[in-house]
């Protein structure tokens, strides 16, 4: 809908063996640019040839959970098919849709991943519904509502929703109707948190050979990410600056040396240098569109392992902030000549790629190995967005000493082994990018140390919870969430609370241990009488008022 290719393979014809018809519209050719064609629904179809958003059972033409699938239209777009992908700052024109098609993600995104909205006949809390057509309903009737919550019979309303922040589900799926806020992290030499991947439970992409690489390539926005070499890494390639092309304009913030430190950092806007005024310094495009920072921030603000190999465990830091309100936001941590990137964003139209994945709740399918499958996985050699800022030094550009590890299978296995001790942490991406970080650093000191550090500070950081601006430990450990432990919490010592008081009173009141069940009128608070009502005849004068 949105110009963009499809996922390819198609026939000629635009339609699937079986008249079925692709993900998206097809191009004019029916074809992609490189010939190739969007894969087909697997069985069934909609009437017209178009994909349903669900896979169809053929037996019954439904969904997987009985509810009817939404079509699209397979009318062809009139987008060239060889039509080469941009690679310059995008012109003028929206940038994110309002409706862009559901998008079904295996999440529950309650609590601050959204905000609720209201469906007709509730009040924020959910609805029961019969199928998830009719919690769609509901939600595209309601003004305001942009995803639905749906599972176990109970249909939910939200807005604003960031995959980030979802848990897991337990029976529930996300089903976003308007594009969802995500966040892309890039760590280390660096190891990239996709959008689809944003806590790095799924592994992260590893990538260490100096370049600039495409981050998030889309229709309407790029953001392009140069790596390079470091006096800590220097053969293992870190994040050293990034550039944006949006609506015309082109932001780049990269490390140009030779002082270390934010002072080794320049930034620009269309070509002209921003932020010259050290830490703090502000500044505000003259059409409103940017607003740009350089001040000293707490980098898990942003992401709990932004402090990865650069931050510490504590502090505000010097860093760089980026905004385009309301849809994006690209924080950088500074380091003496590397930065750590979280990239906060509302789903750009059409369709996305580059290392930040493509951004479609899928998170198994933005490996390295389909980064380089979809054209996407190697260096830019024409069209950087870089171009036209000061170049980086040398040294960034070419590696010396030792290679680093291919993979941790290459590790020395005593260091391997106090890799895997030292880096005990359940989230898989977290835990091999601090392996490997060990590795590449030839033990568990300096650099590495730092990462071992900084991933426990933000595994316990993910055990806490925030009230009243407080931040809360979790009170057991484990894998649970914070604050569904300390509910538990709660309930166990309201339960034992009242239990002790029940007997200390039925003792003092001579019940010996012996229970009753009375009934009391919703207006009676007069405890004495509840007391008496379960005492013998004649016993009432035990009772302590």
């Amino acid at each position: 809908p949105g110009g963009g290719e499809p996922n390819c393979p198609v026939p000629a014809s635009g339609k699937c063996a079986g008249n079925t018809g692709p993900f998206c519209p097809p191009t004019v050719s029916g074809m992609c640019s490189d010939g190739s064609a969007p894969p087909c629904v697997a069985a069934g179809g909609c009437p017209d040839g178009g994909a349903p958003y669900c896979p169809y059972l053929p037996e019954t033409g439904l969904c997987e959970d009985g509810s009817e699938p939404t079509c699209r239209t397979t009318t062809p777009t009139t987008t060239p098919a060889t039509a080469p992908p941009s690679t310059t700052a995008p012109t003028t024109s929206p940038i994110f849709t309002t409706t862009p098609g559901p998008m079904i993600c295996e999440l529950n995104c309650y609590g601050d991943a959204a905000t609720p909205v209201p469906l007709p006949g509730g009040d924020g809390n959910g609805v029961k519904v019969d199928s998830a057509q009719q919690c769609r309903d509901l939600c595209t009737s309601t003004a305001g509502c942009e995803a639905i919550v749906y599972g176990k019979g109970m249909c939910y309303g939200k807005k604003d929703v960031r995959t980030s922040k979802c848990q897991i589900p337990e029976g529930y799926v996300t089903e976003m109707i308007t594009a969802p806020y995500g966040t892309c992290t890039l760590l280390g030499d660096p190891h990239i948190l996709a959008f689809d991947n944003p806590n790095g439970h799924h592994g992260a992409i590893l990538q260490l050979v100096a370049g600039d690489y495409s981050l998030v390539k889309s229709h309407s926005l790029q953001i392009q990410g140069r790596f390079g070499y470091s006096s800590r890494f220097p053969s293992a390639a870190s994040t050293v600056g990034v550039a944006m092309g949006v609506q015309g304009h082109k932001l780049q913030v990269l490390y140009t040396g030779p002082d270390k430190g934010p002072s080794g950092f320049q930034a620009f806007w269309d070509g002209a240098r921003i932020l010259q005024g050290g830490v703090p310094s502000s500044f505000n495009s003259a059409d409103g569109l940017l607003k740009a920072s350089l001040a000293n921030m707490d980098p898990q603000e942003f992401h709990p392992q932004a402090r990865h190999t650069i931050g510490g465990v504590s502090g505000d830091l010097p860093s760089f902030l980026f905004e385009i309100p309301p849809n994006i936001r690209v924080y950088l941590l500074i380091g003496e000549e590397t930065v750590n990137v979280v990239i906060t964003l509302r789903r750009p139209d059409g369709s996305v790629d580059g290392y930040c994945g493509n951004f479609n709740c899928v998170p198994d399918d933005d490996t390295i190995l389909d980064l380089q499958q979809r054209g996407v996985a190697g260096a830019i050699t024409s069209g950087s967005l870089f171009e036209g800022a000061p170049p980086s030094p040398p040294f960034q550009m070419t590696p010396s000493g030792d290679g680093p590890p291919g993979d941790v299978d290459d590790c020395e296995p005593n260091l391997l082994a106090q890799a895997e001790l030292a880096c005990d942490f359940p989230e898989p991406a977290i835990k091999d990018s601090c392996i490997y970080d060990v590795c590449a650093a030839g033990g568990v000191e300096g650099v590495a140390q730092m990462d071992v550090v900084s991933g426990a500070l933000g595994m316990e950081m993910s055990r806490h919870f925030e009230i009243f601006g407080m931040t809360i430990p979790s009170p057991f450990g484990g894998s649970l969430p914070a604050h569904i432990q300390w509910g538990f919490a709660v309930l166990l010592v309201a339960l034992v609370t009242t239990s002790a008081a029940i007997g200390w009173k039925s003792k003092r009141s001579g019940a010996r241990g012996r229970f009753g069940f009375i009934k009391v009128a919703a207006d009676d608070d007069d405890p004495d009488e509840d007391e008496e009502a379960l005492l013998p005849a004649g016993e009432y004068d035990q009772v302590d008022g």
